[in-house]
């Protein structure tokens, strides 16, 4: 009997240990992952690349994505180095974390915010673009806000 239980143990165990190692999770889409497919009770991650020493900061933007075929379980990042060890500074990555809950299929819009191209995000709300003032000068392209969207199909498990 008190071998079955450590077979039966052993994988449990490995499975906690590749999981806690990184080797075991939900699968993680990138930038250029437009198009994800994923069973419903799936949990899964967008990752993106964040330069945080200029001051970037990424937030999920509205329309949120569809509550009944995907819910949102949050922000959290990596930070590479700070700025007296990294040339230019600290960079990273931004983890949205999500739960695919329901068949159908839905979009997640996320916003890359360089330094004063967004209001709101974080707890003040989804973040925006900023309006560019009347008459102001044409901000250059690498500092205004960027949307990348990506599509969401969630199939019955």
């Amino acid at each position: 009997m008190i071998s079955v239980l450590r077979r039966l143990a052993l994988p449990s165990v490995l499975v906690t240990v590749l999981a806690g190692c990184g080797l075991v999770g939900p699968d993680t889409y990138e930038l250029n992952e437009k198009h994800i497919e994923v069973d419903a009770g799936e949990e899964f991650t967008l990752s993106v690349p964040v330069a945080v020493a200029m001051g970037e900061r990424w937030y999920l933007t509205s329309p949120e994505p569809d509550p009944d075929i995907v819910r949102n379980k949050g922000k959290r990042d990596e930070i590479e180095g700070d700025d007296d060890d990294v040339v230019g500074g600290a960079s990273g990555t931004d983890f949205f974390d999500f739960e695919a809950v329901g068949p159908g299929t839905t979009e997640i819009r996320l916003i890359q915010c360089p330094p004063q191209a967004c209001d709101g995000g974080g707890d003040t709300g989804p973040a925006t673009p900023a309006p560019i003032p009347s008459g102001g000068p044409t901000l250059n392209a690498k500092y205004r806000a960027t949307i990348h969207t990506y599509t969401v199909t969630v199939r019955k498990p």
